[in-house]
């Protein structure tokens, strides 16, 4: 009897604590998404935002509980605060085009460039300040900009943008609240390949979720496929002359890369994406070159029909889901000291080993693993800290010898990105 008692008060507080934690939320938010719609303009110096348009989207996705971000990921944070009680009710960090391209040749000869960026928060239910603080070199946060929004202005767009957008569930795992949303939008297909981008979604969702910690937690997830119609079947290929009239605007050869395939087309991806509740966008190119992206909470892509269509999808996932860096050296990449010496990386799976004895990994390396790590058999199958990651051959460390996020394969994730996946999904689901 007395242990049923227990049992019952247990439920009874744990049931207080989620519905304090849910009034919370709900003392400064609906259950929508307010949509800030940005231009960041600028060079490898200096940086403007201006507004473009702020509006209501009809779904919020996120957990309601985790309402701070306590992750420290990202090359930017985003701010909101009551302007009544001037409390912060609500941060989460993420990267943008603009600080991936100020670090380009391009960017650095001080050409500038406009690129169109969202702030996506919780519907506000009074006036709030929201403000952006960027990471400098010395990776400490400065504010950026700052906005004073009133979601009861007559100025805030209430429209639904792209209606007619077919949406099919693929996984669904429960209330969005508790779970990860996938949004899953196609790119390139023309109106006779919707079934073709099913069964393109399908197949890669399979090698994802067959993959740990994925396959683990395939529970935690919703996933929502989203069916525009391109004119064009296809996405643009400037180095080959290609140019198609794609809705979501993926085109290979970005910042100059061939392979690297992104989309400047913030607006459209948005448009459609805001039509099912969502965490995270995947973009599906139908396309067979080689390439893909992926970029922390903004979104990844990938073409589909290569040989390697399943570990680009889940490679550039990881980048997008749980902000891991690339761990290869040895490929052309855009970018110009995008990690300062000195610095450690935000990225949880590379560090610049300042300190031999504090890694920020060093719970998981055994006892007697010499660190720096030799990259050889005898380390193969453990924790260190190896030399070469995140595009330099010398003086950043990765965690494992192999990794999906080093090798052009698909292979486990190391356990440094498994533990950061891990802590990704709780984050939107505990």
């Amino acid at each position: 009897m007395r242990r049923l008692c227990v049992l019952v008060l247990s439920i009874i507080m744990s049931t207080r604590v989620v519905a304090a934690e849910r009034s919370e939320f709900d003392r400064y938010f609906a259950p929508q998404s307010l949509r800030i719609d940005l231009y960041h303009t600028g060079d490898a110096r200096t940086d403007i935002y201006s507004l473009d348009e702020v509006m209501v989207e009809p779904f919020w996705a996120g957990n309601p509980h985790n309402l701070i971000d306590t992750l420290n990921l990202g090359s930017c944070i985003v701010r909101v605060f009551d302007l009544e009680t001037n409390a912060m009710i609500y941060s989460r960090g993420y990267c943008s085009l603009f600080d991936e391209w100020k670090t380009t040749d391009e960017a650095i000869a001080g050409f500038a460039r406009t690129f169109h960026e969202s702030l996506i928060i919780p519907l506000p239910r009074g006036k709030v300040q929201v403000r952006i603080d960027t990471r400098d070199r010395s990776n400490v946060f400065k504010p950026a900009f700052d906005l004073v929004v009133d979601p009861a202005d007559y100025h805030v767009v209430t429209e639904r943008r792209s209606r007619g957008v077919r949406s099919v569930e693929l996984i669904d795992g429960g209330p969005s609240a508790s779970k990860v949303d996938i949004a899953i939008l196609g790119d390139g297909y023309d109106a006779n390949e919707l079934h073709k981008l099913r069964n393109d979604a399908e197949r890669l969702l399979g090698v994802l979720f067959n993959t740990e910690p994925f396959k683990s937690r395939k529970r935690d997830f919703n996933v929502r496929l989203l069916e525009p119609v391109s004119a064009d079947s296809g996405v643009d290929e400037p180095r080959e002359g290609k140019y198609r009239s794609n809705v979501l605007g993926l085109s290979f050869n970005a910042f100059d890369i061939p392979r690297y395939m992104l989309t400047y087309s913030n607006k459209a991806v948005r448009d459609i994406a805001g039509n099912v509740p969502y965490d995270i966008v995947i973009i599906l190119a139908n396309a067979k070159r080689y390439g893909g992206g992926g970029i922390y909470n903004l979104y990844s892509d990938a073409s589909v029909d290569n040989e390697f269509s399943g570990y680009v999808f889940v490679h550039e996932f990881g980048h997008a889901f749980a902000g891991l860096g690339d761990e290869y050296y040895s490929s052309e990449v855009a970018y110009n000291d995008i990690y300062p010496k000195g610095m450690e990386p935000w990225e949880p799976n590379i560090t610049a080993l300042l300190d031999t004895a504090k890694v920020k990994w060093g719970d998981l390396i055994g006892s007697g693993t010499p660190i720096p790590t030799p990259d050889d058999s005898i380390h193969a199958g453990v924790v260190g800290c190896f030399e070469g990651a995140g595009y330099a051959a010398k003086g950043l460390f990765r965690p494992s010898r192999d990794c999906i996020m080093f090798s052009k394969r698909v292979v486990p994730f190391c356990p440094v990105c498994a533990r950061a996946i891990d802590r990704m999904v709780d984050f939107y689901t505990k």
